[in-house]
């Protein structure tokens, strides 16, 4: 295995996942001083080669979902690879990658799917979820992919009322709607 994948899966996966959602003070920067380059590599199509392998692809999809939305953080670039993201774990998804690698890394490959402003993309990440459950073996997997689960269904309910996320609104500068602007007083912007 590429060393390089070897150290964003023993980074990224030997931590407590709820860190990708809330992430502690100081990981931003050491997000950017330790992976910056091979997150700059990941946009750049020039690490594609790591999805050949399931781990390989758990690891280029952090790289371009996760590590992309804590380093650049409050700015349209934290959204920039999202695409790439997205398509990158469908492709892992389709080869059945999901399911050779453990829970957490599985979840990992379904979050750029939420992200997406897409209903069909949103209703196979909470799907994807919701099969995982029967594979959990610990409180942490179980609390993890509850937690997908409901988030997929809160994200769902956006995309329903709005066509998108309006969390998103100001990073990407579009003009809010003023039921955007009542939702926005009370969810405040995450990893956007």
């Amino acid at each position: 295995m590429n060393p390089d994948v070897k150290r964003v899966v023993a980074f990224w996966f030997n931590r407590n996942p709820i860190e990708w959602i809330i992430a502690p003070e100081g990981l931003d920067a050491q997000l950017k001083a330790e992976f910056g380059d091979l997150v700059l590599q990941a946009r750049r199509d020039e690490l594609d080669d790591w999805a050949a392998e399931p781990e390989g692809s758990v690891a280029l999809v952090a790289l371009l979902d996760q590590f992309s939305r804590n380093m650049f953080r409050g700015s349209a670039d934290a959204l920039s690879a999202d695409a790439k993201a997205s398509d990158t774990a469908a492709k892992a998804i389709a080869r059945d990658f999901d399911k050779q690698v453990s829970v957490i890394q599985a979840s990992a490959l379904y979050l750029p799917l939420m992200q997406q402003e897409s209903m069909v993309a949103l209703v196979a990440a909470r799907c994807l979820f919701e099969a995982l459950k029967p594979r959990c073996a610990t409180t942490q997997e179980h609390e993890w992919v509850d937690m997908g689960i409901a988030a997929s269904k809160r994200h769902l309910l956006q995309l329903q009322r709005f066509g998108r996320y309006p969390t998103r609104n100001a990073v990407l500068g579009r003009k809010s709607t003023e039921a955007e602007e009542e939702f926005l007083k009370e969810h405040k912007p995450s990893l956007e």
